[in-house]
């Protein structure tokens, strides 16, 4: 068997211009011969059938029963390289302007004397970086739509379809004073939109997906999948919408108990993550960290619930910073 010698099998159109460009250029009698060596394996390559030729808690190890399609030396396209992961940068840098507008406007650290140029410096960079990575995904949609339908059946990645619409929110809700003092509801409701279609296809896979199940594929990058549901109540609950924050806070709710117990499990059926991504962990510090904000934010105060979740996410800090062998 034979490397193929092009990714045309991760395109949205499989091979189509190269072989029109091929054929301007003269080139429709090579043409004729690579075809028949390229019917060994299918243009586009089921997706159940890729994953299943791969292994690992990524599903990044072909098995040794398998044999490579592509070359193995081959340096793959710049788009088939950037993944939905890469959106996380947006929520980290995003996040940090939330911070700082809280501790420039806060009143316990008002001592402390931060100027609000900070949070507008930060935004203004998360805008340019939610731009640049976003853009450079639609690319990647138009020309390699294969590649991303294989990102969404993926059991990390798909979580990460989330991050887009969570650092959108993030954006909104760290907007700097001096570029703008509310927004309008509308905007809470594009962008809840998506989520809660995510919501219904992805948790309804969680419940009955067979392979893609729950107990089969959980791992801490679910937190996104949850986390997006308490960040769009707490955006809803500062724009002064009531019903909206409530709904969605109580579907988070409900299924970050169900994937906390799941997780905490270790079921047997789940893939242990490798060392490389011990760093989502944190993840399990921030689903209930941002719960407990937006619920303070939808009652109006810091009360039980907020500080019973808040204190959830400060004992996972602890567990997690510091794994102490007492015997």
């Amino acid at each position: 068997n034979s490397y193929t010698d092009n990714f045309d099998s991760f395109r949205t159109w499989p091979g189509i211009f190269q072989r029109q460009i091929s054929i301007l250029r003269g080139r429709s009698n090579e043409i004729e011969q690579e075809i028949p060596n390229q019917q060994q394996y299918p243009e586009v390559l089921p997706v159940d059938r890729y994953y299943d030729a791969l292994e690992g808690p990524e599903l990044d190890t072909l098995r040794a029963s398998e044999e490579a399609v592509f070359p193995k030396d081959k340096r793959w396209p710049f788009l088939l390289r950037f993944p939905i992961s890469s959106f996380g940068i947006c929520l980290g840098i995003s996040s940090q302007a939330i911070m700082w507008k809280s501790l420039s406007n806060s009143d316990s650290t008002r001592f402390l004397h931060i100027t609000p140029q900070i949070n507008l410096v930060i935004w203004f960079i998360s805008i340019a970086l939610v731009l640049f990575v976003s853009s450079t995904y639609i690319l990647k949609v138009i020309l390699y739509f294969e590649a991303v339908r294989r990102e969404y059946y993926h059991p990390v990645r798909v979580n990460f379809f989330f991050a887009p619409w969570v650092a959108l929110m993030f954006l909104s809700i760290g907007l700097p004073p001096s570029v703008a003092t509310t927004l309008p509801t509308y905007v809470w409701y594009i962008l809840m939109t998506p989520v809660f279609c995510l919501d219904l296809k992805i948790y309804g896979q969680w419940m009955s997906g067979g392979e893609r199940r729950l107990s089969k594929v959980a791992n801490p990058s679910n937190h996104l999948a949850v986390a997006g549901n308490f960040v769009g109540a707490l955006l809803g609950a500062s724009m002064e919408l009531r019903e909206g924050p409530i709904f969605f806070f109580a579907v988070g709710f409900a299924h970050y108990m169900v994937l906390f117990v799941t997780l905490y499990q270790r079921l047997p059926t789940s893939e242990v993550l490798p060392k490389e991504l011990h760093p989502v962990f944190f993840l399990f510090v921030a689903t209930p960290s941002v719960a407990s904000v937006a619920w303070a934010r939808i009652t109006g105060s810091f009360g039980y619930g907020s500080q019973i979740l808040f204190f959830i996410s400060l004992f996972l800090y602890f567990s997690l910073v510091s794994p102490v062998a007492f015997f």
